[in-house]
């Protein structure tokens, strides 16, 4: 599986992340728990990204005005 790049320039392999969460609930900010225990904060369009490379959210094709 390919690497993901995020907003804060750092990468991440979506095939080591384990769950995606918010620790609390009302809070922006999203946490990528890892297979090696750790958790690495990550952004709303990080999760979106990361979602879309492992495949579970279709990437909207750009209809062409042809």
């Amino acid at each position: 599986m390919a690497f993901v790049e995020l907003e804060d320039g750092s990468c991440i392999n979506p095939a080591f992340i384990e769950e995606i969460y918010k620790r609390n609930p009302s809070d922006t900010v999203w946490e990528a728990g890892m297979n090696h225990g750790e958790a690495t904060t990550i952004t709303d369009a990080d999760r979106t990204r990361i979602l879309k490379t492992a495949g579970f959210v279709k990437i909207k094709k750009e209809k062409n005005d042809e």
